[in-house]
């Protein structure tokens, strides 16, 4: 299992109040306990975040539960909280490897990033790298280009321009919003996101 988790690489890496519950010997709810007895000092390491979960699919009932994301200082300082048992002595120690492992992940994730912007990888090959299994998901991604360069769907520009091949119908300047719109989705994917964040992003200052 692991201790340390992020979702792209402008996002802080974070640890769940489960995993430390489970990790120390503690039940779930006292960590939550802590967390919300804590939470204006947890907060001056940055925002107490937190996702809902909902109950697992088959099981009787349940109702969802918040389960808190802390970065690398809030959990440091939630640990300390707790008595200081050999298994929490071992789990601050494995945490910090963690914390460290994963910032490490990103700086290299970062660098190939750079390295991948100033070759300008093609935006076909990017994509079947990171999903190399999936049959729809480049035509999700070319068309979410489209519409947000251009405002309209390639099959669209097939219709309104009598042409068999939209990319061949653009005009240099819809070229140029196509190209950049195609690099910035690229950029996205190496950072890990997928494609509903993808397109949140795109869209979000529109």
């Amino acid at each position: 299992m692991e201790l340390v988790y992020y979702k792209g690489l402008q996002d802080e890496p974070y640890t769940t109040a489960e995993i430390i519950a489970e990790y120390t010997d503690n039940k779930y709810q006292s960590v939550s306990d802590a967390i919300r007895k804590n939470e204006s000092d947890l907060k001056d390491f940055g925002v107490v975040r937190f996702e809902i979960a909902k109950p697992n699919q088959g099981s009787n009932g349940g109702r969802p539960r918040k389960i808190y994301h802390l970065n690398e200082q809030q959990a440091t300082f939630l640990i300390t909280l707790l008595d200081n048992t050999p298994k929490v002595k071992a789990f601050k120690k494995l945490l910090v490897k963690s914390f460290y492992q994963i910032k490490s992940e990103l700086d290299e994730r970062k660098i190939h990033r750079q390295v991948n912007k100033v070759m300008n990888i093609g935006f076909g090959d990017v994509i079947k790298e990171h999903y190399p299994e999936s049959k729809h998901v480049y035509s999700n991604f070319h068309n979410l280009a489209y519409k947000y360069a251009l405002g309209v769907t390639p099959k669209q520009i097939k219709e309104q321009r009598h042409t068999d091949d939209p990319q061949s119908a653009l005009t240099s300047d819809e070229s140029s919003r196509l190209e950049r719109a195609k690099q910035q989705i690229s950029l996205f994917i190496q950072d890990g996101y997928d494609y509903e964040d993808i397109k949140a992003k795109m869209f979000a200052d529109i």
